[in-house]
C-alpha cells in the first residue's frame, strides 16, 4: 500500500468516542438552547408564532389567517423566521403560499428545516409552530455532541462541544426560528461521520445541510477536497471515490429540488436579490467596519456594544482560520480555510445587520472555533495528515481517521 506524506513523526490523534458517551454533552446543548429560547418568549410574550416575527408588509399574515392559521403580527417586513413558518404549512408547495413571500423560489430552496417542523407536528396545523421551533434546540443538542466527537479526537474534552450552542448565529437562530443551528450540526455531523469512514452516511448529512441552507454545502466541498487531496498518490482513486459519496448526494439533492421548486412557483424579482449576500473579498468588512470605526454601527437586536464586538470577532476568526488551514492540512484545518474564506465575501447588506450577519457569519465562526481548537493540541509541526479510511473499514463503520503514516 502507498504511504502517506506525514509532516512529521508525532503519534496521531485518538479517534472519535462513541455517540453514547457524548450523550450528556448533546443534553446539556438541548437544555441551553431552550433555555435561550424561553428568555425569547419572556421578552416576546408566550405566543407560539411571536418569535418567527411575522410581518405585514408581505400579508403572510392575511394568507395564513385564510388557511385559518393565527399568527402574532409586527407591522412592517417582518424578519426570516416567518418564511419558514409558512413553508412549514406548505412544505411541498402544493398550496402555492410560498408565491407571496418577498423572494419565493430563493426562500423556497431551503426545505429541510419547515419539513422537519411539519412532520414533527405530524402534519397537524395547530401544533406546527411549536414544532418548528424545538427543530432548533434538538438541532443544537445534535450539533453540540458532533462536535464533541470532533474535539475529543482532537484530544479536547469532548464537553467542548457546548461551544457550538453559544456560536452567535446558532442563537439567533435558535431564538427567531431560522434554519441555522439545523444546517450546522448536519454540517458538523457530516464531518464527525467523515472521520468514522462513512463516507455516504457523511454525504446524506451533508445533502440535508445543503437542503436547510444550500451555503452549507460547502462544508461537503473541505471534505471533499480533504478526503481527495490529502493522501498519496498511490490511494487517490480510492480517496476520490469516497470524495465523490461525501459531495454527490448534496449536488444532486439541491439539483432536484431546486428544480422542483422551478416547476412549482413563478420566478420573482427579489429571488435575484439573493446573490447580493456575496459580494468582491472584504469588500462587505470594509463597509461594515466602516461603520464600526464610525460609531455608527447600529445592531437591529439589544445587545449594545457586544454586537460590534461580535462582528469584528467574528473576522478576526475567519482570517485566522485561513491562515490555520493553510498550514494544517487537515479535515477541521481545510474546513477552517474554505469557510474562512467564505466569510471574507459576504456582502455588506449582510454585515451592517446583526442579525443576519451573525446568522451569515455562523458557518464560519463554528469551523474557525473547530479548527482552532483541534490545533491548540498538537503544534503545526507535530501534525500529521489523515488517511481516509478504508473500504472495508467503512463497511465495519470502525473510526481511523489519522491513521499512522507507514
Amino acid at each position: 500500500m502507498g504511504c502517506l506524506q506525514p509532516l512529521a513523526s508525532a503519534p496521531p490523534a485518538a479517534g472519535q468516542p462513541s455517540w453514547r458517551v457524548v450523550t450528556g454533552v448533546a443534553v446539556a446543548g438541548l437544555l441551553v438552547a431552550s433555555a435561550l429560547l424561553g428568555l425569547q418568549f419572556v421578552r416576546l410574550g408566550w405566543e407560539p408564532t411571536a418569535p418567527f416575527v411575522v410581518g405585514t408588509t408581505w400579508r403572510l399574515d392575511e394568507e395564513l389567517a385564510a388557511r385559518h392559521v393565527p399568527v402574532t403580527v409586527t407591522p412592517g417586513h417582518g424578519y426570516d423566521g416567518q418564511w419558514f413558518l409558512g413553508l412549514a404549512h406548505d412544505p411541498l408547495l402544493h398550496q402555492r403560499l410560498a408565491a407571496g413571500f418577498d423572494k419565493p423560489r430563493y426562500r423556497a430552496r431551503r426545505p429541510l428545516q419547515p419539513l422537519v417542523g411539519w412532520l414533527l407536528a405530524g402534519g397537524q396545523t395547530p401544533a406546527i409552530p411549536l414544532a418548528l421551533l424545538a427543530v432548533g434546540p434538538l438541532a443544537v443538542a445534535l450539533g453540540c455532541a458532533a462536535c464533541g466527537r470532533l474535539l475529543a479526537a482532537s484530544g479536547r474534552s469532548r464537553w467542548w462541544g457546548l461551544g457550538f450552542a453559544v456560536v452567535p448565529g446558532v442563537v439567533v437562530g435558535v431564538t427567531f426560528g431560522t434554519a441555522e443551528p439545523l444546517a450546522l450540526a448536519l454540517a458538523t455531523l457530516g464531518l464527525s461521520l467523515v472521520l468514522d469512514g462513512r463516507s455516504m452516511a457523511a454525504g446524506m448529512a451533508f445533502a440535508g445541510a445543503g437542503l436547510t441552507k444550500e451555503s452549507y454545502l460547502l462544508f461537503a466541498v473541505a471534505a471533499a477536497a480533504w478526503l481527495a487531496l490529502a493522501v498519496a498518490r498511490s490511494r487517490r482513486a480510492r480517496a476520490a471515490a469516497q470524495a465523490a459519496a461525501v459531495l454527490l448526494p448534496g449536488v444532486l439533492a439541491l439539483g432536484l429540488w431546486w428544480a422542483y421548486v422551478a416547476w412549482h412557483l413563478p420566478a420573482g424579482a427579489g429571488d435575484r436579490r439573493g446573490v447580493a449576500a456575496l459580494g468582491p473579498p472584504l469588500g462587505g468588512w470594509d463597509h461594515a467596519l466602516g461603520l464600526v470605526a464610525r460609531g455608527q454601527y447600529v445592531p437591529d437586536a439589544p445587545v449594545g456594544p457586544l454586537g460590534a464586538g461580535l462582528l469584528v470577532g467574528s473576522g478576526l476568526l475567519a482570517v485566522g482560520a485561513i491562515l490555520l488551514g493553510t498550514r494544517r492540512p487537515t479535515l477541521l484545518g481545510w474546513t477552517g480555510l474554505l469557510m474562512g474564506l467564505y466569510g471574507l465575501v459576504l456582502s455588506g447588506l449582510l454585515l451592517d445587520r446583526f442579525l443576519s450577519s451573525m446568522r451569515a457569519l455562523a458557518p464560519t465562526v463554528l469551523a474557525a472555533a473547530l479548527a482552532m481548537a483541534a490545533a491548540a493540541i498538537t503544534p503545526p509541526w507535530q501534525a500529521r495528515t489523515p488517511r481516509p479510511p478504508s473500504t472495508t473499514r467503512e463497511r465495519s463503520g470502525s473510526v481511523d481517521g489519522n491513521a499512522k503514516a507507514r
